[in-house]
């Protein structure tokens, strides 16, 4: 399969829902390092940081392995 190729929805409905997932798992850990940033009684820049990143890389790792997993079986060759 070429990468650059679109992928459509009926070969791989599992993967899009998966993106999905992400897209609204992110946005959520944004929205809570923004809230834990202004709340924080220190410095704004350093707590959202810590917050966001110390979330985001651990979902992007997940989501990257769940994403392999999910793969259609004539790809994984």
């Amino acid at each position: 399969m070429d990468p650059v190729a679109e992928a459509g929805t009926e070969e791989s409905p599992r993967q899009w829902l998966l993106v999905i997932v992400m897209d609204v798992v992110v946005l959520a850990e944004l929205c809570l390092a923004m809230y834990l940033a202004v709340a924080g009684s220190g410095d704004f820049t350093a707590t959202f940081i810590k917050a966001f990143f110390g979330m985001l890389i651990p979902t992007l790792v997940v989501g990257a392995l769940a994403k392999r997993r999910l793969r259609p079986a004539a790809a994984k060759a």
